[in-house]
């Protein structure tokens, strides 16, 4: 079965935008209330590495759609499409049970956030991954 491609792409940068601005705000508000002390250069650091490499992925696909020419009737399958964004969502709220884990740590929130990379970069890696091959697996039939 197949789906419309700009439809589903939309979907991917929605789910990514939106969970990224309340990440965002989420850090923010921590950084505010001295939440990093004078790591906060460190916190930043650790969600620019967890969240920007999909949003400028996303980005530049759309910038290449656009710059391209290059849309219409293409479609993609569901299963790439399923497989990407069920990842995604799967890799943004475990960044969130991050932050949310945090006051129950027994660390500091800095020591917190980069102990986390040990099993976050495996799954950034993995559905980033499964984002590159939903672009890259788009066609140009017509949706069944």
């Amino acid at each position: 079965m197949k789906i419309q491609f700009e439809s589903a792409k939309k979907r991917i940068a929605v789910l990514w935008f939106t969970f990224a601005a309340i990440l965002f705000i989420m850090l923010f508000m921590q950084t505010v209330k001295g939440k990093y002390e004078s790591n906060v250069t460190e916190a930043w650091g650790w969600y620019c590495q967890n969240i920007l490499p999909t949003l400028s992925l996303i980005i530049s696909v759309f910038i290449f759609d656009s710059t391209n020419g290059t849309a219409g009737s293409r479609s993609v399958e569901n299963f790439h499409f399923n497989i990407a964004f069920f990842l995604s969502l799967f890799y943004l709220l475990i960044i969130m049970c991050v932050i949310f884990a945090q006051p129950f740590a027994k660390t500091s929130a800095i020591l917190w956030l980069q102990q986390s990379n040990i099993y976050l970069a495996p799954l950034q890696g993995i559905a980033t991954g499964a984002i590159g091959i939903f672009f890259i697996k788009k066609s140009t039939d017509k949706q069944e």
